[in-house]
């Protein structure tokens, strides 16, 4: 048993390394993308997108491992910016592996994990377990442009390092309802790409500028190192 164990950790261990070595690879060789033709942002990440490697299969099994450890700052970020309440439904849109919900959401009322990855929502379906089975948890296969859900479902919306469309969050947003965004690769200047990864990138003021557009009020937005975090609201009228 503890020779099986010692192999299994030896294994995790070897595909974690590789998955970040693969990272840094797709980071430098997406440096250069052309901007995203309309509607693929929501599809890159997906089973047969353009880096629908990284999120499915083992190279996704990898990451999911990794993800935890690695995103935990970013985790504590948004969880002290969304300040969940015991009364509250949340939508994690892009939940990966569900250690958001697993490890910041446990005082929400109910919780739901969006992803369009069926390796990611596997890892996430061991995480979220116990409220799995207790009815308090969902886990839902599926696409941030068409979210899903019914109007105004939920009280709190999350998108961590994930694609979304701003619309469909204030659609499923009761009125009142916060949402918080993280952003791991924001524009700086005027200078860098516009994308990256087959991604859209946004400065700040873009970020502020098109959630405001969007009839989100009250914005918010934190730095932290490499991060952008933003948080509003849906109007309560």
């Amino acid at each position: 048993m503890m020779r099986r164990a010692t192999v299994l950790a030896v294994a995790a261990l070897a595909a974690a390394g590789a998955a970040v070595v693969v990272l840094s690879r797709v980071r430098a060789r997406g440096a250069g993308d052309p901007t995203p033709e309309e509607g693929s942002l929501f599809r890159v990440y997906a089973p047969g997108g353009k880096y629908g490697f990284l999120a499915n299969g083992p190279v996704g099994q990898a990451i999911a491992r990794i993800m935890p450890m690695m995103e935990g700052d970013v985790y504590d970020a948004v969880a002290e910016m969304l300040d969940p309440q015991p009364d509250d439904a949340l939508l994690d849109i892009g939940c990966g592996p569900g250690a958001f919900l697993a490890t910041k959401a446990q005082d929400a009322q109910t919780v739901v994990g969006l992803d369009p990855s069926a390796t990611m929502l596997s890892v996430a379906e061991r995480e979220l377990a116990p409220r799995l089975e207790e009815g308090t948890a969902r886990l839902v296969t599926g696409s941030a442009a068409e979210l899903p859900f019914r109007d105004g479902e939920f009280s709190a919306v999350t998108a961590i390092f994930a694609p979304f469309d701003r619309a469909e969050v204030l659609r499923v947003l009761k009125p009142g309802g916060r949402f918080v965004v993280a952003d791991n690769d924001p524009r700086r200047s005027s200078s860098e790409p516009i994308s990256r990864w087959g991604r859209q990138r946004w400065s700040e003021a873009e970020h502020r500028q098109m959630l405001q557009e969007a009839g989100f009020v009250d914005l918010a937005v934190r730095g932290q190192g490499a991060y952008l975090f933003v948080s509003c609201r849906k109007p309560a009228d």
